[in-house]
């Protein structure tokens, strides 16, 4: 850090009487000296004026950044990461990208505390488990996609993104009779034009605020207390089929969350119909409609 040294005393490689002639002699007929302070104070007004505009250039500056920003912020397609509501309600997602070996366990959980989850799926697990995608169905499940192979789309073209859009949509309509509507991007990536297209597809971009971390093979525990320290009315939360600990994990989650006096719906029934916008930490709220 830089050391300002103090106006007045001694200046370095001058005496400690150095300072602006006075114009007048003392009684030995010597020059007077006046004091480098006085010169100091009569400056202050100067350098204050100074400093202040220096200031304000530097504020308007800032201002003018922190417009800049909140535009391209304002510009920047989302996805919903919760929605804003009054009421204690969350969402249950769980990806399905991995193997199936868990679904039946998990069907058993959910009809245990009559929960209704969505469950976004691959259009490569579409391909290799198609009984598990009617099992979900049949269940009472709701399914959205996840991209057809679970690639990182902001890395493709248009092309390619409405590919990994329109595959998996097709083949959970093949299975369920029913074409999904929402749709979560792989690994939580996007851009401005993967939200768009999405859009433009038909689909409600999802992604989570409360995040299991259930891939890392944390303990059940360990889950639970991740879970209950983010959530809040609107919560939409992140889990995996296929992982080590999510079905012993669920159930004491399942009863932490509805012992706060949350119920859970499935994404389709938390977020709001277009119109709406999505704030800048992916809050969803009903848009002001005229």
């Amino acid at each position: 850090m830089r050391k300002w040294k103090p106006f007045g005393g001694q200046a370095a490689g001058r005496g400690p009487d150095a300072g602006e002639y006075s114009g007048t002699l003392n009684d030995k007929g010597e020059k007077r000296r006046r004091p480098v302070l006085t010169l100091t104070f009569r400056l202050q007004p100067v350098i204050l004026a100074v400093v202040c505009l220096l200031l304000c250039i530097g504020v308007g500056a800032l201002g003018e950044a922190t417009r800049a920003v909140r535009t391209a912020a304002a510009q920047e397609k989302r996805p919903i990461y919760s929605v804003e509501t009054t009421e204690k309600v969350v969402s249950l997602g769980i990806n399905c990208a991995w193997d199936n070996a868990d679904i039946p366990a998990l069907i058993d959980i959910l009809a245990k505390y009559k929960i209704k989850a969505t469950f976004f799926v691959v259009g490569d697990w579409c391909d290799q488990y198609p009984e598990s995608v009617k099992a979900l169905a049949d269940a009472g499940h709701e399914i959205g996609t996840h991209s057809d192979s679970h690639a990182d789309m902001t890395k493709l073209d248009r092309d390619g993104i409405l590919r990994e859009l329109r595959e998996p949509a097709d083949k959970v309509e093949a299975i369920t009779g029913r074409r999904p509507t929402l749709f979560r991007p792989p690994s939580g990536a996007y851009n401005t034009q993967v939200i768009e297209l999405a859009e433009q597809e038909g689909f409600y971009p999802i992604q989570w605020d409360c995040d299991s971390i259930d891939y890392k093979d944390p303990t059940p525990e360990q889950m639970r207390l991740r879970i209950m320290k983010k959530l809040r009315s609107g919560s939409i939360m992140l889990f995996h089929s296929g992982a080590k600990n999510t079905p012993a994990a669920l159930p004491a989650i399942i009863e932490s969350i509805q012992a706060e006096g949350y119920r859970f719906a499935p994404v389709s029934e938390l977020i709001h119909p277009v119109p709406y916008t999505v704030d800048f930490e992916g809050r969803q709220h009903k848009a002001n409609v005229v």
